[in-house]
């Protein structure tokens, strides 16, 4: 997960070197100098000069003129053949980036009155056939996350997707459509699980294959990269050990060193054979093969079929890489050509490097912003400066703290606007390592939390740790956070909406967000200070708050009629709890 080496925590058999020069070919491709070692576009020895990488995401010039932003999309990514109902959530939003003209005046031709442009009434058909999914409803104009039930009876199940379109119009003067992908899939008849993306707020739904269940739960990842041959393979009982600690999900890093760049398949076997008995998801990662088709096909049918399988890992860190700017999106196709049932997910290092291309290879964007004791303006192991243009110094145009977390999931959610594209769940990488490369120590138990809870507060779905085994402190406080984070009543927050930011007064570098459901509402906040402030007086106003619920971390705050309130924080103080 950087130019020199895999970067496992105190596991000195996974250091493996791979810094190379790209292909002459994909260097051609790039327009960059031949045989020049390149990190996110960047030449970053010394011996190299500088240049322009590319790939750059620039906003779009806006419109002088509203226009009216219609979407469609299926509520989630997949329907099995056993469900008798799906829904469809369509966007209307009033933009001046994407969509048609819009003149907010509708005309009635009945009494000749012109009145205000506030109902669009919609259409949704499936393309090859003309059926009516939707029809003869309306939305409100401006009005995001309408959800629309319909019936699956007169569809067939199968593989390729039903290409569905949503026609909107108001007085017959301004017309509207748009276009997406419906899959009503056939049912599993080998055992294995499933897992659905929830394209409104983004979690993952699954069903308790392990106990039988067939009813569909939100499921909150959270785990550690994890290290296999350095330490799960030393002991069949590490499975369970790392079950324990509360982890609900186990992402284990594949052995670059075998021939296979992979697992001795008939070991691997035997641990997932004990996570289908004790109920651990499993995160299957490909990065060392995953633009080795036959490998990829190999793999995929070898653990497709598990119960414990959850979801599939290609390339890790693939713009940071820069691998073939179409390789995500092949190996995306063939993964889903063989196994429908599961999503894809994969890791970005660049702050903005040729988004579009990599991110199109995925359901799932996960990304690693590391700031913990890092110098991201002069490279420690290359000698040279880090800049827009040049230089690799372990975190992609990064300040050196928390703020990087966060600006780069806000970041990421501005590309997707931008491109106009579904926003895709994002998950969190948060740093659990140090004494290497670029970074001087480990963060602290109360850093890691910090990060971790930043993360979430900016709409993060799941976290995956770099890496396991990690330093004590960092496993007993991930290990309390893992219970509390995906306990149901936390899940039920963070997968059931979606999260609010919150204005604190009295100490700056505060960040909350709020959760709501029904009359209840989690809340979290992150001290970004490393210095207390004991005296300050410290509010947000929360709506409707009429008692403390339970503290799920660090303390509550007390409440009144302007909100909520505390009198001082410690430093890097976090606290998570629910109000009615």
């Amino acid at each position: 997960m950087l130019p020199n080496m895999l970067r496992l925590s105190s596991v000195v058999s996974l250091l493996v070197g791979y810094a190379l020069a790209i292909s002459p070919e994909l260097a051609a491709e790039f327009g960059y100098p031949a045989g020049v070692d390149v990190w996110c576009g960047k030449a970053y020895r010394a011996t190299n000069g500088s240049f322009k990488p590319g790939g750059w995401l620039e906003k779009p010039t806006l419109s002088s003129t509203p226009l009216l932003d219609l979407s469609i999309r299926p509520r989630l990514n997949l329907y099995l053949a056993s469900e008798t109902y799906a829904s469809f959530i369509i966007d209307a939003p009033i933009s001046y980036m994407h969509g048609g003209p819009f003149v907010n005046a509708s005309f009635n031709k009945q009494d000749n009155i012109t009145s205000p442009f506030i109902k669009l009434f919609i259409d949704v058909k499936v393309v090859e056939s003309g059926l009516n999914l939707v029809a003869g409803r309306n939305i409100t104009v401006n009005s995001t996350g309408n959800e629309f039930g319909f019936s699956l009876s007169s569809l067939t199940p199968r593989l390729e997707p039903y290409q569905i379109v949503i026609t909107g119009a108001g007085d017959g003067a301004q017309f509207y459509s748009s276009t997406t992908d419906l899959y009503y899939v056939p049912e599993r008849t080998d055992g294995g699980s499933v897992a659905k993306v929830d394209s409104l707020y983004g979690g993952l739904l699954v069903q308790d294959v392990f106990s039988g269940s067939t009813e569909w739960e939100p499921l909150f990842p959270y785990t550690f990269y994890t290290s296999w041959d350095g330490w799960l393979e030393l002991s069949l009982d590490n499975i369970r050990v790392f079950k324990d600690k509360g982890y609900n999900i186990i992402h284990i890093v594949p052995n670059a060193g075998l021939d296979n760049k992979a697992f001795d398949f008939d070991e691997l076997d035997t641990y997932l054979d004990v996570m289908d008995e004790i109920g651990l998801w499993l995160m299957f990662d490909m990065r060392w093969s995953y633009m080795n088709l036959s490998s990829v096909e190999m793999q995929v049918n070898r653990v497709k079929s598990r119960k414990s399988m959850l979801l599939y890992y290609t390339g890790d860190e693939p713009d940071g890489q820069v691998d073939a700017l179409n390789a995500t999106k092949i190996t995306y196709d063939l993964v889903k050509s063989l196994d429908p049932w599961h999503p894809i997910s994969l890791c970005l290092n660049c702050l903005n490097y040729y988004f579009s291309d990599y991110t199109s290879g995925t359901d799932i964007i996960m990304s690693d912003p590391y700031p913990i004791a890092v110098n991201t303006t002069y490279s420690v192991q290359y000698n040279t400066v880090c800049n827009m243009t040049y230089g690799c110094c372990g975190c992609d145009d990064c300040e050196g703290d928390f703020d990087d977390i966060t600006t780069r999931l806000d970041l990421y959610k501005e590309y997707q606007e931008i491109l106009h594209m579904p926003q895709k769940p994002q998950w969190g990488v948060p740093q659990a390592f140090g004494n290497e490369t670029f970074w001087a120590r480990y963060p602290t138990p109360e850093e890691e939390v910090v990060m971790n809870m930043l993360f979430v507060n900016h709409g993060a779905k799941g976290i995956a740790m770099w890496a396991y085994p990690t330093e004590p402190g960092l496993i007993n406080v991930t290990s309390a956070l893992s219970k509390a984070l995906t306990s149901s009543t936390v899940t039920k927050f963070l997968l059931g909406t979606s999260p609010v930011k919150v204005d604190v007064k009295g100490v700056e570098r505060v960040d909350a967000a709020a959760w709501t459901v029904g009359n209840s509402t989690l809340v979290s906040v992150v001290n970004m200070n490393y210095v207390p402030s004991p005296m300050a007086n410290i509010s947000m106003e929360i709506e409707r708050v009429g008692s403390l619920g339970q503290v799920v971390w660090g303390s509550g705050w007390g409440f009144g009629s302007g909100g909520l309130w505390k009198n001082g924080m410690d430093a890097l103080e976090v606290d998570i709890f629910i109000v009615s």
